[in-house]
């Protein structure tokens, strides 16, 4: 995100910026899915 905000104050296109967020949730919501699915299995074992 830094490397990208210093590319958009650079160049004045805020493509960079939208680019690098759109990585990050490309990359943040399988983790959230996977972590979510762990919290279930888990939960289901202790009741």
């Amino acid at each position: 995100m830094k490397q990208a905000t210093q590319a958009q104050a650079l160049s004045a296109n805020p493509t960079p910026l939208i680019g690098a967020a759109l990585i990050y949730i490309i990359l943040l919501w399988p983790m959230v899915a996977v972590v979510t699915r762990l919290e279930r299995h888990f939960s289901k074992g202790r009741r």
